[in-house]
Protein backbone atom coordinates (compact mmCIF):
# COMPACT_ATOMS: atom_id res chain seq x y z
CA UNK A 1 0.00 0.00 0.00
CA UNK A 2 2.80 2.41 0.91
CA UNK A 3 4.49 2.16 -2.51
CA UNK A 4 1.13 2.53 -4.25
CA UNK A 5 0.45 5.75 -2.32
CA UNK A 6 3.93 6.99 -3.12
CA UNK A 7 3.39 6.18 -6.81
CA UNK A 8 0.09 8.08 -6.77
CA UNK A 9 1.82 11.00 -5.10
CA UNK A 10 4.48 11.12 -7.80
CA UNK A 11 1.69 11.57 -10.35
CA UNK A 12 0.49 14.69 -8.52
CA UNK A 13 3.83 16.39 -7.88
CA UNK A 14 5.95 17.92 -10.57
CA UNK A 15 9.61 17.53 -9.72
CA UNK A 16 12.00 20.10 -11.10
CA UNK A 17 14.86 18.94 -13.32
CA UNK A 18 17.47 17.12 -11.31
CA UNK A 19 15.31 16.79 -8.18
CA UNK A 20 15.42 13.49 -6.38
CA UNK A 21 12.05 12.05 -5.35
CA UNK A 22 13.51 10.37 -2.26
CA UNK A 23 12.35 13.27 -0.08
CA UNK A 24 8.73 12.54 -0.94
CA UNK A 25 8.66 9.74 1.65
CA UNK A 26 9.52 12.26 4.37
CA UNK A 27 6.72 14.60 3.27
CA UNK A 28 4.32 11.67 2.96
CA UNK A 29 5.06 10.47 6.49
CA UNK A 30 4.51 13.98 7.82
CA UNK A 31 1.27 14.32 5.87
CA UNK A 32 -0.01 10.99 7.20
CA UNK A 33 0.59 12.17 10.78
CA UNK A 34 -1.07 15.51 10.01
CA UNK A 35 -4.19 13.88 8.52
CA UNK A 36 -4.40 11.33 11.33
CA UNK A 37 -4.16 14.09 13.93
CA UNK A 38 -6.82 16.20 12.16
CA UNK A 39 -9.31 13.41 11.43
CA UNK A 40 -8.47 10.56 13.75
CA UNK A 41 -8.18 8.21 10.76
CA UNK A 42 -6.22 7.93 7.51
CA UNK A 43 -7.58 9.26 4.23
CA UNK A 44 -5.40 8.73 1.16
CA UNK A 45 -6.63 11.64 -0.96
CA UNK A 46 -6.00 14.06 1.91
CA UNK A 47 -2.57 12.57 2.52
CA UNK A 48 -1.71 13.22 -1.13
CA UNK A 49 -3.07 16.76 -0.94
CA UNK A 50 -1.18 17.59 2.25
CA UNK A 51 2.03 16.03 0.93
CA UNK A 52 1.72 18.11 -2.23
CA UNK A 53 1.19 21.28 -0.20
CA UNK A 54 4.16 20.48 2.06
CA UNK A 55 6.35 19.82 -0.96
CA UNK A 56 5.29 22.94 -2.86
CA UNK A 57 5.69 25.23 0.17
CA UNK A 58 8.80 23.61 1.64
CA UNK A 59 10.79 26.86 1.59
CA UNK A 60 8.37 29.09 3.48
CA UNK A 61 6.73 28.12 6.75
CA UNK A 62 4.34 31.09 6.47
CA UNK A 63 3.16 30.00 3.02
CA UNK A 64 2.87 26.41 4.23
CA UNK A 65 0.71 27.47 7.18
CA UNK A 66 -1.58 29.46 4.88
CA UNK A 67 -1.83 26.62 2.37
CA UNK A 68 -2.70 24.08 5.08
CA UNK A 69 -5.25 26.50 6.50
CA UNK A 70 -6.85 26.70 3.05
CA UNK A 71 -7.46 22.92 3.24
CA UNK A 72 -9.55 23.22 6.42
CA UNK A 73 -12.91 23.22 4.57
CA UNK A 74 -11.95 19.96 2.87
CA UNK A 75 -11.08 18.39 6.22
CA UNK A 76 -14.37 19.63 7.66
CA UNK A 77 -16.31 18.19 4.72
CA UNK A 78 -14.52 14.87 5.12
CA UNK A 79 -15.51 14.69 8.79
CA UNK A 80 -19.11 15.67 8.03
CA UNK A 81 -19.54 13.13 5.25
CA UNK A 82 -17.65 10.24 6.84
CA UNK A 83 -19.90 7.25 7.42
CA UNK A 84 -19.20 5.30 10.62
CA UNK A 85 -17.41 2.04 9.87
CA UNK A 86 -15.89 3.15 6.57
Amino acid sequence: MESNLLDNLKKHIRLEDGMDDSMLSLYLDSAKRYVLKKLGYSQEYLEIMVTSVMFEHRLSSEDLALALQALEPIFALEVLTNEPGE
